[in-house]
């Protein structure tokens, strides 16, 4: 997946309401001029797969770029945690018409 411009491996997630990148991820956007202050929307509280809460920062995506695809405006949560995995989730899933699952060939098609 490339955000912003640069490549970066995620985990697909669909029961993720957001896309979701470390404290390390957003670091090196911003040392690399691909995130800025002004694409800071706020923060939130998060509900991880333990059933732990913890505050995010939420930001805006200019461009998500997986496959053939581009998508923009993108919301997605800064996990405040340098190892966090990154997650693809709902916020770039949901601008699909269909996700599906090729398990056979271990492929994710995005209509």
């Amino acid at each position: 997946v490339m955000i912003n411009g640069i490549e970066m491996y995620f985990i697909f997630d669909t029961g993720a309401g957001l896309i979701s990148i470390s404290e390390t991820e957003a670091t090196f956007l911003y040392k690399q001029g691909r995130l800025s202050e002004d694409d800071i929307l706020g923060t939130a509280n998060f509900i991880n797969a333990q059933g732990d809460i913890s505050e995010g920062t939420i930001i805006l995506l200019e461009k998500v770029k997986i496959g053939d695809r581009t998508l923009t405006g993108i919301e997605a949560s800064v996990v405040h945690n340098l190892y966090a995995p990154l997650l693809f989730g709902q916020s770039a899933l949901e601008k699909f018409w269909k996700v599906s699952i090729d398990y056979t060939k271990n492929e994710i098609m995005f209509e």
